[in-house]
């Protein structure tokens, strides 16, 4: 496992946790869970745009994006968005930088079919090769 990944996730936050849990009763997967695998797909990402600065792969275009069967990850993320000085000294001491949450624009929502389709696989391939199938099977379960 990376580094930098590893250390992120040995980072705790009870007031986050506690918050998704009393926001987020009804979401199957644990605020523990959820929190963990938020910070996979924030080290992911990063992960991302550091392999597209030194790589002209075919295989990297593609957007890291919250997918709809990714939503109680999604949860966590505006929960701990909530707590901004936590969330704020989270990204620049275990990540490097500030990660921003944006959300899709019209243009990314309305993607031809056929180029969704490649994208998508491109992005599942790349979640497989960089964090495991069982992280790939916790994001998007069947779909995968």
């Amino acid at each position: 496992m990376n580094q930098v990944l590893a250390h992120s996730l040995q980072y705790k936050n009870q007031l986050v946790l506690d918050r998704y849990s009393k926001d987020f009763p009804d979401n199957k997967m644990s605020a523990e869970h959820a929190f963990e695998e938020l910070v996979k797909y924030m080290w992911l990402c990063l992960q991302h745009k550091q392999d597209q600065i030194v790589s002209n792969d075919a295989a990297l275009n593609f957007d890291c994006v919250m997918q709809y069967e990714m939503r109680e990850i999604d949860d966590m993320w505006h929960t701990f968005l909530l707590f901004t000085k936590d969330y704020h000294d989270f990204c620049m001491q275990y990540l490097g930088e500030f990660f921003h949450h944006q959300p899709l624009n019209d243009e990314e929502k309305n993607k031809p079919l056929y180029r969704y389709e490649v994208e998508l696989s491109r992005y599942l391939n790349y979640v497989y090769d960089k964090l495991g199938e069982e992280t790939l099977l916790t994001w998007f379960g069947e779909q995968a």
